[in-house]
């Protein structure tokens, strides 16, 4: 953890977020396939109808999903890299007013 005047960055818990954000989207990417798989325990073509209607929504859905919790992943990451250039300016700057 960094410690600033006043600010302070739990480094371990963005990578640790980005970690499980990274983990979610591909479990999130990964449900595709349990399409077909339910399609032919259904049998009933009205119940297959109706679940096919939800499956898209849901696939919709998922994808959007994935997409913002790719983007959100990405802000942790932008996030943590940015503290930790700002951390290493200061770092620089007081070094360089200690000559």
């Amino acid at each position: 953890m960094s410690k600033g005047s006043d600010l302070q960055v739990d480094y371990d818990l963005l990578a640790t977020s980005a970690k499980q954000l990274a983990q979610i989207r591909r479990e999130f990417k990964g449900l595709e396939d349990w399409k077909q798989d339910i399609k032919s325990l259904l049998g009933d073509s009205g119940v297959q109808s109706a679940m096919g209607d939800f499956v898209d929504n849901w696939d919709k859905n998922r994808k959007r999903l994935v997409k913002e919790i790719e983007e959100v992943g990405q802000m942790v990451k932008t996030t943590s890299d940015a503290f930790k250039g700002l951390e290493d300016d200061l770092a620089n700057a007081t070094k360089g007013k200690k000559k």
